[in-house]
């Protein structure tokens, strides 16, 4: 299936590793013109030197999307060595504090929101002029299953995540007369980078090796998907491949889970 994506000027924001970096990778692997962005530069090395040393064109742009003139600093670059921006994928988003309601601070919601809903806000509105320049922009936000499915644990992440893919829909009515088609992917458990931190906590819970922790992490994971796996990067990188192809010409205002069917609402 030919993707038609080569040359494309693609943005991708916290893109230094796990489900992002996948992400800047598949489109550099076909053609496109890749800026991967996030809040440290120097973590954004390992993967412009994997997409280089295969052939890929891509950028790597540190700012940090909480700062409005960082933000706006990164569009600029684009403007002066792009002109414009075919695909804005909004994948920067963080769990900000490994707890439940109860012992979520003040200062972790605050920077939840910060971090997750107004960083997305303010790349988003800021890149919408180099959006208008393309023959056909695409703005992909990667929520979460816990935006529609959430769990008794992470509310703040959850809460934001149902923002953004709240903030999509409103953007795919609102654009639609701009040709700019919008939509959401929601993943629902990738195994990334940042799982190390939740099999440390559990290792120390149950005084066993983090490697170990990690594997009960994994299974107990798994017994909830359907198709019996964790999901990778990879598979949220596919359905962003296509969502900025011209076969998805006629989607906009989407939420699609990646998940391995564990959301199960009919509708």
């Amino acid at each position: 299936m030919d993707l038609d994506l080569k040359d494309r000027v693609v943005l991708v924001s916290g893109a230094s590793e796990g489900i992002g970096r996948a992400i800047g990778e598949a489109f550099a692997r076909e053609g496109a013109r890749v800026i991967l962005s996030a809040r440290r530069a120097n973590r954004m090395q390992p993967a412009v030197e994997a997409i280089t040393k295969g052939g890929g064109k891509v950028d790597g742009i540190g700012a940090d999307l909480t700062n409005p003139a960082e933000a706006q600093a990164l569009l600029d670059d684009i403007r002066r060595a792009h002109g414009r921006l075919d695909v804005l994928v909004n994948n920067l988003g963080a769990v900000v504090e490994f707890a439940g309601f109860e012992d979520v601070t003040d200062d972790a919601w605050q920077e939840s929101w910060d971090v997750n809903v107004m960083s997305t806000v303010r790349l988003t509105r800021g890149a919408l002029p180099l959006l208008s320049a393309s023959d056909r922009p695409r703005v992909l936000f990667i929520g979460s299953l816990g935006a529609k499915q959430p769990t008794g644990v992470w509310p703040h992440y959850n809460a934001t995540k149902a923002a953004m893919v709240n903030l999509s829909k409103s953007l795919a009515m609102q654009w639609a007369k701009k040709g700019i088609t919008v939509n959401a992917i929601s993943p629902g458990p990738i195994w990334t980078e940042s799982w190390d931190r939740e099999a440390a906590q559990l290792a120390g819970r149950k005084e066993v090796s983090v490697e170990e922790a990690g594997h009960l992490l994994i299974a107990s994971k798994e017994k909830k998907v359907p198709l019996g796996r964790i999901g990778t990067p990879a598979d949220v990188a596919g359905v962003c491949l296509f969502l900025a192809s011209p076969h998805a010409n006629w989607i906009t205002g989407a939420n699609i889970p990646v998940d391995g069917g564990m959301q199960r609402a009919a509708v």
